[in-house]
């Protein structure tokens, strides 16, 4: 094993004869004799590696090699946050060289897995041959890694809509690296994505959600049972409110998020001072107090202007056991809902205890060294938030007709086209008009993390039969006068259509992109623009050869005239094509071209 490993990368943004996926590649030449048993290298690598990195690792069963190492490695890495799902293939050469092809969400932080992956495998060989590794610079890689994972891969939410909108055939793509905004589909059949938002969300409704004495005056405004909050600047203004209201009473941040500083059913003065402190260290200056309402807290998820789905929150609670300790109970459940098939529930862990839940169970006259009787409920906090490790339940059924129309009506008049309505009631199958309830929060964007509930949200994006896509055409060869002729062919029926190819971009006529941009910039440029109808990609046979397709797949791949494609590159096409349709002349790119297009 040698100290240092030569390795080329490159990047391949669709299908080619060098990756089949998007991918960015490392090619090497594998070291000789670099291998060891996975039992054997499992034990070695729990002592080499982070804790954190180690969780990720899945080795191959048997002896390991080199090059399987790094790209489980690389893997681990990039799955640091969570599991990606993206594809990975080691590829062997007769040269003796060896590829490692890794897909990418965003293909600067791929491409640091890999680099940092072969480092660490060449650190981790080379410590085992005798040679002693000095990790503390990759150590500083890793970190800065960690980081720029976070920042440009999807979070859980966005994980669940891309393999949900892949498996439709729907592309997906980072807007620009970093914003956590993703394109599903593409030009003008395209959708900005934030978690469950979409661009047809508005500002004014985001603004007005996120203040939330602002969403319950409107609230009121529009005739729905609210909670009548008020400001309150200090332990005194609420203890005037008090006198008004009289308890139960709840205390929150007019700005807080994710349950964050919320109090519920306070009923003496001394909960009343906790939670105004409570609510003031999240937003200073800032805390209203409302009356509190009876029942189960509902969370109402409109998307479209249609209710999808209604859950039923539950605050976290336990049942004793009586023989473990509160402490004990919370770790026992932490460990059932790793174990649960449902990521909405079972990816949120209960937190370590916290001055809240220390002040609610106290008002139980518990501790968390207590060991309640058998049976035994203990509540464990008093809002119901999925973040702080609530539980629910679909009630998507039992919802009264009314109830739904309030929903999708409050989405309206926020003008948000995906809103997550928080409605207590008694009994979500009763008239809100029957019983008494309230709508406590409009969120601009309902979470979830569930792929059923992700399908959902998708299907009301881009209905059956829709994938997102707008006609794209690959041209191989020829001189360029076929792909002008397709583009006019287009352009005549009123389409705005993107034409590119290594010299030149233009769309609606118009000139794109200078000299030196590469193709697959250009490709991606014209994609992500909302008025982009049709798009038109000219390549050479040795530009296809080189560097595969710069997109997914095509509409249509027209062969120009006297351009020979091998056996590897008609394959490619086929699979990567709706139509291919080879020897075609400019001549040729008129109506039967155009109807292929649209067909």
């Amino acid at each position: 094993m040698t100290e240092v490993l030569e390795v080329g990368y490159s990047v391949f943004h669709g299908p080619g004869l060098v990756a089949p996926f998007a991918a960015v590649v490392a090619e090497f030449p594998e070291p000789v004799g670099a291998g060891m048993p996975a039992a054997q290298l499992a034990e070695k690598l729990a002592t080499f590696i982070p804790p954190a990195l180690m969780r990720r690792v899945v080795l191959p069963p048997g002896e390991v090699s080199f090059a399987q190492l790094a790209a489980t490695l690389a893997r681990a890495l990039q799955d640091l946050h969570g599991k990606q799902g993206l594809e990975l293939q080691i590829q062997r050469l007769n040269s003796g060289v060896c590829r490692i092809v890794l897909g990418y969400h965003d293909a600067q932080a791929s491409r640091m897995a890999l680099e940092v992956g072969l480092e660490l495998a060449t650190a981790f060989f080379n410590e085992a041959g005798g040679r002693r590794a000095v990790l503390q610079a990759i150590e500083a890689r890793m970190q800065k890694l960690a980081v720029l994972l976070l920042q440009r891969q999807p979070d859980q939410t966005a994980r669940a809509l891309i393999r949900v909108a892949r498996a439709r055939g729907i592309p997906v793509s980072a807007v620009s690296p970093g914003s956590r905004i993703w394109l599903y589909g593409q030009g003008r059949a395209g959708v900005h994505g934030f978690v469950a938002a979409s661009h047809q969300d508005s500002l004014t409704g985001f603004n007005l959600a996120r203040n939330k004495l602002l969403a319950s005056q409107l609230i009121a405004q529009l005739g729905y049972p609210g909670t009548r909050a008020v400001p309150v600047g200090s332990v005194a203004d609420a203890r005037t409110q008090l006198r008004e209201q009289g308890f139960p009473l709840v205390i929150k941040p007019n700005a807080g998020r994710q349950g964050e500083g919320v109090t519920a059913h306070i009923t003496t003065d001394e909960e009343l001072v906790a939670a105004f402190e409570s609510a003031n260290r999240i937003a200073p200056g800032n805390v209203l107090l409302e009356r509190h309402v009876a029942g189960d807290d509902h969370r109402l998820s409109v998307i479209g202007g249609k209710l999808i789905w209604a859950s039923c929150l539950s605050p976290p609670r336990l049942t004793a056991d009586g023989r473990r300790s509160i402490l004990e109970l919370i770790d026992a459940e932490n460990a059932q809902r790793r174990q649960s098939p449902s990521a909405d529930i079972g990816s949120m862990q209960l937190s370590a205890l916290d001055a809240d839940m220390h002040a609610l169970l106290a008002k139980q006259g518990l501790g968390p060294d207590d060991r309640p009787a058998a049976g035994v409920v203990v509540q464990l906090r008093s809002t119901a938030n999925i973040s702080r490790g609530g539980t629910l339940r679909d009630c998507s059924a039992a919802i009264h007709p009314d109830n739904r129309e309030m929903a999708e009506s409050l989405a309206r008049c926020f003008h948000l086209d995906a809103a997550g309505i928080d409605f207590i009631t008694p009994d979500i199958g009763r008239s809100w008009r029957e019983v008494d309830c309230a709508v406590i929060e409009v969120n601009a964007t309902p979470g979830f993390s569930s792929d059923e509930r992700a399908a959902a949200i998708m299907a009301a994006r881009f209905p059956p039969g829709c994938d997102g896509r707008i006609p794209v055409v690959v041209v191989v060869g020829g001189d360029g006068s076929l792909l002008t002729q397709a583009a006019d062919a287009l352009q005549a029926k009123g389409l705005c259509v993107g034409v590119t190819d290594s010299r030149q971009t233009r769309l609606g006529g118009r000139q794109r992109f200078g000299p030196s941009a590469a193709l697959a910039e250009r490709v991606r440029g014209l994609l992500l623009d909302a008025s982009c109808d049709a798009l038109l990609v000219g390549m050479t046979l040795a530009e296809l050869e080189a560097q595969g397709l710069p997109l997914d797949r095509c509409s249509l791949a027209l062969v120009g005239a006297g351009t020979e494609l091998s056996t590897p590159l008609r394959k490619l096409l086929e699979g990567c094509s709706g139509r291919l349709a080879s020897d075609i002349t400019a001549a040729d790119a008129g109506p039967e071209v155009l109807e292929l297009v649209l067909q």
